[in-house]
């Protein structure tokens, strides 16, 4: 029975990898010429915090540190500062996974509108004391926005198609694995 437990985790470890390697490979597809008119939610992010909510071991700090830094390194952002934020905002929704576990999905969607607002302010500011270029604040605003608007889709894909649901309170005492 173990080992099934164990199997299902590096599984869901391996789904999560792939699914990250999906969403880059798919930001990178040359589909259309001109700059696009908005920026569209950042979905590997909305999918980290949708699992790390619900499920923080499927998602451990070092897997989501290495994804992080190579699509900084794909998508040509400063190498590791996003990287950073993203680990550090994965693991505060980490840690408060326990308390949102019997609370609404609009507890866990401040939660995360939260710590992405925190992550966005931070990457700024950070940027600005460095005297790097950045984007336009309108296009991180209009990014954070769609993010927002996109981890509701995200949440519910993960729950309805991979089966990433929060633990139910007899699932902790058990130590059971949920399906």
């Amino acid at each position: 029975m173990a080992e099934t437990g164990s199997l299902h985790l590096w599984l869901m470890r391996a789904l999560f990898a792939a699914l990250a390697g999906t969403l880059v490979f798919a930001r990178l597809l040359p589909l259309d010429m001109a700059p696009p008119g908005w920026a569209g939610p950042d979905l590997f992010l909305a999918l980290a915090f949708a699992w790390a909510v619900r499920r923080p071991e499927y998602v451990p700090p070092l897997l989501v540190a290495a994804l992080a830094l190579a699509m900084d390194l794909l998508l040509q952002r400063p190498p590791g500062l996003w990287a950073a934020l993203t680990v550090i905002g994965c693991e505060t929704l980490r840690r408060r996974a326990p308390a949102l576990r019997d609370l609404t999905f609009l507890a866990d969607w401040a939660a995360v509108a939260g710590t992405l607002v925190a992550m966005v302010l931070a990457y700024r500011l950070v940027l600005t004391v460095l005297i790097v270029d950045q984007a336009p604040l309108g296009l991180s605003l209009m990014q954070l926005l769609s993010t927002l608007v996109a981890y509701p889709l995200v949440a519910a894909l993960s729950h309805l198609v991979f089966g990433v649901r929060k633990r139910a309170p007899g699932d902790l005492a058990t130590g059971r694995q949920m399906p």
